[in-house]
């Protein structure tokens, strides 16, 4: 039988993020797992796509302030939805290194994101992040239609 033990959900503030957010919280409420939602912030003073180790080629740039903004808010999204050990996790980088990095460091059994920019044109040529969490990630990944919600 599955189980999961840590349940970590990455968030960027949209609402399709918080889609996520809500789906890994009644997972986590379930298996009465410990949640970790996670915000990757990224500091640069220059253009992300000029970055000569970025693993993407377009990334939300956002602040440590932001972030902490974020997650307070994926927090009351999780609470609503019942979660009970909820842990909050910034942490600076591209998104795809600092979400399976973050998912590792937390032994994480599952992370969870929701499916913004995959079925995008740029997204498709370019790339998007829950494909390369999917193609990285050392934890099994779901990955959450929000399109409907």
């Amino acid at each position: 039988m599955v189980s999961y033990t840590t349940v970590a959900a990455g968030t960027d503030g949209s609402e399709t993020a918080l889609v996520a957010v809500r789906k890994a919280a009644s997972l986590a409420r379930v298996y009465e797992a410990k949640l970790v939602l996670i915000c990757a912030y990224y500091e640069a003073s220059g253009s992300v796509l000029n970055s000569p180790g970025s693993e993407a080629t377009s990334v939300p740039v956002v602040s440590e302030q932001r972030a902490d903004e974020y997650l307070e808010e994926a927090r009351a999204v999780a609470q609503d939805e019942g979660a009970r050990d909820i842990e909050v996790f910034k942490t600076s980088g591209a998104p795809i290194v600092a979400l399976t990095q973050a998912a590792k460091e937390k032994e994480a059994d599952l992370l969870v994101l929701g499916n913004k920019g995959m079925h995008s044109l740029s997204g498709r040529i370019f790339g998007n992040i829950p494909t390369g969490v999917a193609r990285k990630s050392p934890v099994d990944v779901m990955i959450v239609n929000t399109e409907q919600a």
